[in-house]
Order: C-alpha cells, then structure tokens, then sequence
C-alpha cells in the first residue's frame, strides 16, 4: 500500500505510507518547501560563481571584437538625469582641461583606447558628425577620454591616424573612467548644456545617430 499527500507550499510535506514485508505500514515526511529552498540556494549560488569568474576573468582586450574592461573598484552607476562628475584631465599637448569648461554647451564624452576595434570603427563618424555641427555653427562640445590604456604615444598615433579633430584627454589612472561606471568600450556619454546626463551608449555610435542626439540638444 502507497498513499501521498501533498499540501501547500513552503513548509508543505508529502506524506507516503509504504507496508513493508511484515505488514506494517511505515510513514515518512519530507518537507517540500525546504527541499525548494535548497534548490533555489544552489541555483543562486551557481549564478554568483559565474559572476565572479566573470568579473576576474575580463580582460582588457588587446585584439578580438570586443572592448570588455574589468569591474569598476567604485560600485556607483551613472544614469541619465545625474550630474555628470567633474574632472580634470591633460590634454595630449599637456595643457589643461576641465569639464566645467564645457559649461552651458551639450557635450560628447566618448570614452576610447588605441587597443579597441569597435573604437576605431567608431572615431571617423565621430569625427565627420563633429566636424559636420561645427560647420553648422552649433554650439556643441566632443571630448575624447583614453583610458585603460597604458601608452600615450598608442593613442596620440590612434587620433593622428584617425584625424581626430576634437579635444582630446588622457585618463591616465582611469579614475574618470571609474567614476563614470564605464565597463567597456567604447562608451558615449552625452550631456546636455546643464551638465546634466542625457542620454549613456555602450556601443558604437553612427554619425547619423550622434548628429540626431546633439542637434536635438542644440
């Protein structure tokens, strides 16, 4: 003889009763909703050593598709509507340059290396779209941050070969980079003439995206 009962739902039990050869029924219980929450704690815990092995194991692409950086030390995350942190970085003829500078005029924050190959994808429509609104006599700011890359020189010769026409700054110890959360690249952050962030991209831009964007802002 078998019978089961199954009932509710966390702390729920199943109930079997089983004759042995002697005649005697045995009864046992288990608790369902302990066995659930076990299940549930495994699953977790699969998830979170996959995130850690994820985290410790993103590299700093040198090749390949990709622009994967590590973790950011800082646990802030930049969304649109925040003000956007101040910074003060070198630009590469040494001099220089602060984002207040920028006041009062919508800006292009692209974050870039030398070693990323959607970045070099990305820079000539950033270029023509900047080149195209100053000739259309708008007042808009692009600024091109270097980060997580350890050569100055690889990136001057990037923006030389690329004709980068607009300012250009070297986050050496990445601390702007951390700051504005970036975890690969490139990314674009766009504010608008408050400071004020408008709108964040983790992919490469288009020119007729990017020239949308500041135009809609100017």
């Amino acid at each position: 003889m078998m019978s089961r009962v199954l009932t509710g739902f966390c702390g729920c039990r199943v109930r079997t009763e089983r004759a042995d050869n002697s005649g005697v029924t045995q009864k046992r219980s288990f608790p369902i909703g302990l066995v659930v929450i076990l299940l549930a704690s495994l699953i977790a815990g699969a998830g979170m050593a996959a995130l850690v092995l994820l985290s410790n194991n993103t590299l700093k692409n040198t090749g390949g598709s990709g622009g994967i950086l590590s973790m950011p030390t800082s646990t802030r995350i930049l969304r649109a509507g925040q003000p956007a942190p101040e910074w003060t970085l070198k630009a590469f003829d040494g001099k220089p340059l602060h984002l207040s500078d920028t006041k009062g005029k919508p800006v292009l924050i692209n974050f870039w290396a030398s070693w990323c190959p959607p970045c070099k994808e990305e820079t000539p429509a950033l270029v023509a779209a900047y080149n195209e609104l100053k000739t259309e006599g708008r007042a808009v700011e692009f600024i091109g941050i270097g980060t997580n890359d350890p050569s100055l020189d690889a990136l001057r010769k990037f923006a030389t070969d690329s004709h980068v026409s607009y300012p250009l700054v070297y986050d050496a110890d990445d601390k702007v980079s951390e700051a504005y959360a970036v975890l690969g690249m490139p990314t674009t952050v766009i504010l608008d003439r408050n400071g004020t962030v408008h709108q964040i991209f983790m992919h490469a831009l288009t020119k007729d995206e990017v020239l949308g964007i500041m135009r809609a802002l100017t």
